[in-house]
């Protein structure tokens, strides 16, 4: 991390500390500090008023004859400053853990409307956003893109053979085993019934291929009677082809495992004619 980092990470820690502390404590101790300023401005006051040649004599003088009056002004005030203190931090309290509540509510409502239910990967709406803005972050920054397209092999057999809730488990289960195999800057997403997308920023068509490969063999040696194939498509020269056209490619990919007996990536096609099944859907 670079220094600057460090001290925005610093910053940002000190900033939570603060957000953390109840505000019934800090607001009293915000007031103690008011109040001791009370009888200190009188003293100053009086003292910045008094004759500039016996400041010194009567700043002795006014400590021991008025003493006992500056003690009770600090007491009395720190007093009702924490007392009033302490209310308006019960208060505030109060709405900012209704702020927090509200707020971890809102994310959470938000979370659910760009996920799936059952794998937890993004939706296949949301996927197409993040797509376009990775294409656009990727033109900006002039780095590789590539893309994943899964498909779990011979599902609708499993699903016929096992019923759909085992189905539905290793729906689940590939969607964790892919999240577990990918990059950490990847995004899963669920495209469709039994296929995902994973969008790679930054990978080149090597890394694709590998992270496709580790994510294939994970499923494959989980021993839930499933594979996938899986398509690899990269941009390396971004800007040049749309996100339809992208997925375009990924898809035809897929298609060529799928002809060379499943359960393989591919990041080529050599058949003709492959059909643009990914356009109709979007």
């Amino acid at each position: 991390m670079t220094p600057q980092g460090r001290r925005q990470s610093d910053h940002a820690d000190f900033r939570a500390g603060m957000r953390t502390a109840p505000h019934y404590l800090l607001y009293p101790a915000a007031g103690a500090l008011l109040g001791l300023a009370s009888p200190l401005g009188a003293f100053l006051l009086r003292f910045w008023l008094a004759d500039p040649l016996l400041k010194g004599v009567w700043a002795r003088h006014e400590l021991d004859y008025n003493f006992l009056f500056y003690a009770y002004m600090g007491a009395g005030s720190v007093f009702a400053f924490l007392v009033f203190g302490y209310v308006i931090g019960l208060r505030s309290e109060r709405q900012r853990v209704s702020n927090r509540v509200l707020s971890a509510r809102v994310e959470e409502l938000h979370l659910k409307s760009v996920t799936d239910g059952l794998t937890g990967a993004f939706t296949h709406g949301y996927l197409q956003e993040i797509l376009e803005l990775e294409i656009q972050r990727s033109l900006t920054q002039k780095t590789p893109l590539s893309v994943m397209m899964v498909d779990i092999d011979d599902f609708k057999r499993i699903n016929d053979s096992h019923g759909h809730l085992f189905g539905d488990r290793v729906i689940k289960e590939t969607a964790e085993t892919i999240s577990a195999n990918v990059r950490s800057d990847d995004i899963l997403g669920r495209y469709g019934g039994d296929e995902f997308v994973v969008i790679m920023p930054g990978a080149d068509a090597a890394t694709a291929v590998h992270v496709a490969g580790r994510s294939r063999a994970g499923i494959a040696k989980n021993g839930y009677l499933a594979t996938i194939s899986v398509g690899v498509a990269t941009s390396e020269d971004p800007g040049k082809e749309s996100s339809a056209e992208l997925l375009h490619r990924a898809d035809m990919n897929l298609y060529q495992a799928k002809h060379d007996g499943k359960n393989c990536v591919r990041d080529y096609c050599a058949l003709p004619d492959v059909p643009r099944r990914r356009q109709t859907d979007a």
